[in-house]
């Protein structure tokens, strides 16, 4: 079986990223349907099932990943590494070195960190601006020459930390505490050892 071009599981998080904003689109807007629109059955509080079945099938067929969706802000850590276990498992499964699968992992560590951090503590959340701009410059630093891969893998780490409304919520949150705050990024090896 000849293998997926490297960065294969990377060009589907794009698909991952509309159907995760359009099914919390959907939920925030009551999900149903409005008579006269073409639908035939309103389905009040949740997504359309069309769109939830095409994911359901997308996960099953392993070409989006296995999200949990649970009302927890941090959701499973089993192995208390700081990374949510789906997220890790999915950073695992990627087409990617060792070293940028590290780097990987340090950013999702840092964003996990801004859904719990508290969002009155100044010094802390300047702390967790700091570590996020250290594993920014750490994915681009480990992709390089094509840093922008990095960039677009942390978009996509940031898009499945935030993938339900308390988290998205609860991102928000943390964007709006750090507003007016300024972090730069830092010199030199940024990754974690």
């Amino acid at each position: 079986m000849p293998k997926p071009p490297r960065h294969a599981a990377l060009q589907t998080l794009p698909v991952l990223l509309a159907i995760v904003l359009g099914t919390l689109a959907l939920s925030a807007c009551g999900g149903g349907n409005k008579p006269g629109a073409g639908a035939t059955t309103p389905v009040p509080g949740s997504a359309a099932p069309a769109l939830l079945d095409q994911i359901k099938a997308l996960e099953a067929s392993g070409q989006l990943p296995q999200l949990d969706r649970s009302s927890s802000i941090p959701g499973p850590d089993a192995n208390h590494n700081g990374v949510r276990d789906d997220i890790e498992a999915w950073i695992a499964a990627l087409p990617i070195t060792d070293k940028q699968k590290k780097a990987a992992l340090q950013k999702a560590r840092g964003n996990q960190k801004m859904l719990l951090v508290d969002l009155t503590d100044k010094a802390a959340l300047q702390a967790l601006g700091d570590e996020g701009a250290a594993g920014i410059a750490c994915l681009a630093d480990v992709f390089m020459p094509n840093y922008q891969d990095g960039y677009k893998l942390r978009a996509k780490i940031e898009a499945l930390t935030a993938n339900t409304k308390e988290r998205a919520r609860r991102y928000l949150d943390y964007n709006r505490a750090r507003s007016g705050s300024v972090t730069r990024l830092p010199d030199g090896n940024t990754c974690e050892e």
